[in-house]
């Protein structure tokens, strides 16, 4: 009778265990996307990678311009942004998730973390800014991860 009862209790953790496990992987999937995101910044631009991760109804919040509503509307400041900077080019943007959390049916989620900017200013020294990021991420049907809402802030420098 002891060997059965210790059988049930074993098989309920390992349930409880696969439960766990699985409430778990919508987080990790939100922050491997937000991993390859960053990478993909580094290695293609920010602008490239806001692009990709992007849904088509996002909205963008960077406290430095009115909202952005839309990916058309993204990308259209963005042409600007790389028209108007010439050294846009020269600046890399990465960023770190700390912190991630999601819905029980892990269909909507968010991530939370740092970011570092880097580039030369107009007398072509460094300028090195960092702040903070809150990412809201949705399911595509595929089950990919894209992000619908982005909001950041600088530090005090």
């Amino acid at each position: 009778m002891g060997w059965n009862i210790g059988m049930r209790f074993a098989g309920v953790a390992f349930l409880l265990a696969a439960t766990v496990s699985a409430q778990a992987a919508p987080k990790d999937d939100m922050i491997a996307a937000d991993k390859a995101f960053s990478a993909m910044s580094v290695s293609q631009g920010a602008h490239a990678a806001f692009l990709a991760y992007m849904t088509d109804d996002v909205r963008l919040f960077d406290g430095d311009h009115p909202p952005v509503v839309g990916k058309a509307a993204a990308a259209a400041l963005y042409q600007a942004q790389e028209k108007a900077d010439p050294a846009y080019a020269s600046q890399r943007l990465e960023w770190t998730p700390v912190e991630a959390e999601a819905s029980g049916d892990g269909g909507l989620g968010w991530t939370r973390g740092t970011w570092i900017l880097s580039r030369p200013k107009p007398d072509g020294t460094a300028m090195r800014l960092t702040g903070y990021y809150v990412t809201e991420w949705r399911r595509q049907a595929d089950g990919s991860y894209k992000f619908c809402l982005d909001i950041g802030g600088a530090d005090q420098h």
